[in-house]
């Protein structure tokens, strides 16, 4: 729901869910270096893009280095994990040497990546952020997970679950 009139509730997108073309995008990244969805499907990847709200917050600290703790399994089952806030590209890569994150983040500072996904988040005072959401994408495109923390369908990320609730999902594709 939009805020409207001194209302202090946090305004969201429309989202996009299973079953749904993914929105392309093409993102800085840590490393120098751009990240575009079409490449990694074209590769035959499937990409579990998550989005969090911020560098360095303790939720998202744990999520990023859970998602670390599965890498190996991820890419056992030929998924490319990406991470998506919009925090600066400068502020990724202090989080990543900070954290042992070496998968990508990508740095959507406009939101116009997380606007797209159903992912912007907006708060009176605070200002916009990366809603905590993460999608399974297959190779063709298609969303085929999507998990919500603010609904309840995505488990704790300060715990295994939610790297977990994916695998378990990449096994069914």
């Amino acid at each position: 729901l939009a805020a409207a009139g001194g209302d202090a509730r946090a305004a969201r997108a429309p989202a996009v869910d299973v079953g749904d073309a993914a929105p392309t995008f093409d993102l800085p990244a840590v490393g120098g270096k751009d990240i575009a969805l079409k490449p990694l499907l074209d590769e035959g990847k499937t990409v579990v893009l998550y989005f969090y709200n911020q560098d360095g917050s303790p939720g998202c600290s744990l999520e990023a280095q859970r998602f670390q703790q599965g890498l190996p399994k991820f890419e056992e089952a030929n998924a490319t994990v990406l991470g998506v806030s919009m925090d600066s590209v400068e502020s990724h890569e202090g989080f990543c040497d900070e954290k042992g994150i070496t998968f990508p983040l990508l740095s959507d500072e406009d939101g116009s990546v997380s606007r797209e996904y159903g992912a912007e988040l907006s708060i009176p005072v605070f200002g916009k952020f990366s809603d905590r959401q993460t999608f399974l994408i297959d190779s063709t495109g298609k969303v085929r997970g999507h998990w919500l923390e603010r609904d309840g369908s995505m488990a704790s990320v300060k715990t295994p679950e939610h790297v977990n609730q994916i695998l378990d999902a990449l096994k069914e594709l």
